[in-house]
């Protein structure tokens, strides 16, 4: 990611659709170069706002700045963006070539600079030899990377992408997602990129926005996400979290102690400022906490039985039932050749590294 002023600069964005408001206090930057990604489930206001920023969509109130110029009034057609949808939207009467090309016919450029246009496009999506292969032959994902070149072939200064792998299949969809970042890399404009897939999310951005209600909950990196998430409702959305229930007991800088009545006091890092008494949840992830059998667990942190046990190939997921938890731990243990793992119902003790737990606040 580059450092130059940014290429989008949203200011007190808000969007109402007559009284139901869709996007309030949106208030972020998105710099040049960047892959940003709008993460967050059905009905969060993530399209509304990709929509806001191809000009399909007006903001009731705010400032929108792309490129250092306001966008107030200007029409999608003028604007330094361009869309890939969810459906793909390719024509069905012309061929790969023609589609690719389209935007380019009202252009001011000759003949000869729109086919050498088209002409590297097809090589940036890979679509050697497809040139005059016609809209109904192409594949799922052959009709992806013809969207994607039609609108970098215009050589826009920021891509909007509205859900564009949501039509594949698991497989050539975690394919495209590599060739997606590939690619994003290789013409080095700004990508937006809209989801509601946390983990093609983590796999694709630089920064992440997570979106609730209309709001923006938290913008980091993948990793700051998920190793540091700002509240609850983020922690429970991206990846799988363990919530413990409790109270502060004490609070000093960056950590706390929680106390979780029958199960006992716990330290650890804290985010946010908490105050004694106040409600609190300790938060560990499945793949941070260690089984051991029920004759080694008298050191455990906690006790309980194997309630599920999910076999994944290179990891075991189990379900723990803790008494005094009203949901089972989620529990991902690596499946070693020489572990046979641990059967339904058996006693297993439950530990963690100090660091690996985090105090957030309800």
């Amino acid at each position: 990611m580059h450092t130059e002023t940014p290429i989008i600069e949203l200011r007190d964005i808000v969007k109402r659709f007559g009284t139901l408001t869709v996007l309030r206090d949106i208030n972020f930057d998105i710099g040049r170069g960047e892959f940003f990604s709008l993460l967050g489930a059905s009905g969060c206001g993530k399209t509304t706002l990709l929509r806001m920023l191809a000009g399909i969509e007006q903001p009731s109130g705010g400032t929108l700045l792309i490129d250092g110029q306001s966008m107030a009034g200007v029409p999608a057609n003028r604007r330094p963006t361009n869309m890939v949808f969810q459906s793909y939207a390719i024509f069905p009467h012309l061929n790969v070539e023609e589609n690719i090309g389209y935007g380019l016919r009202n252009m001011a450029i000759s003949k000869d600079e729109a086919r050498a246009r088209v002409a590297e496009a097809i090589g940036l999506v890979k679509l050697h030899g497809l040139a005059t292969r016609n809209a109904h032959q192409l594949s799922g994902g052959q009709r992806q990377r013809v969207a994607l070149a039609r609108a970098l072939v215009c050589r826009p200064k920021v891509l909007l992408l509205d859900e564009p792998l949501s039509a594949l299949d698991k497989k050539l969809r975690e394919e495209m997602q590599l060739e997606l970042r590939a690619l994003q890399r290789t013409v080095g404009i700004t990508f937006v990129f809209v989801t509601h897939d946390q983990e093609e999310a983590l796999t694709l951005s630089d920064r992440i926005a997570i979106m609730a209600e209309g709001r923006v909950l938290q913008i980091d990196s993948p990793r700051g996400l998920y190793e540091r998430p700002s509240n609850r409702r983020v922690a429970e959305f991206v990846g799988t979290m363990n919530l413990i229930p409790g109270r502060i007991a004490s609070a000093n800088g960056g950590t706390a102690a929680i106390d979780a009545g029958p199960l006992g006091q716990f330290d650890a890092p804290s985010v946010g400022n908490f105050e004694r008494g106040k409600d609190a949840f300790l938060a560990l992830r499945p793949e941070k906490l260690v089984l051991s059998g029920a004759g080694a667990g008298s050191d455990a942190r906690l006790k309980g039985r194997v309630a599920e046990a999910a076999y994944l190939g290179d990891r075991i997921h189990y379900q723990v039932a803790v008494e005094g938890l009203d949901r089972p731990l989620a529990v991902s243990v690596n499946n070693l050749s020489d572990s046979t793992g641990f059967g339904l119902g058996a006693g297993v003790g439950v530990t963690w590294a100090g660091e690996a737990g985090l105090i957030l606040g309800p």
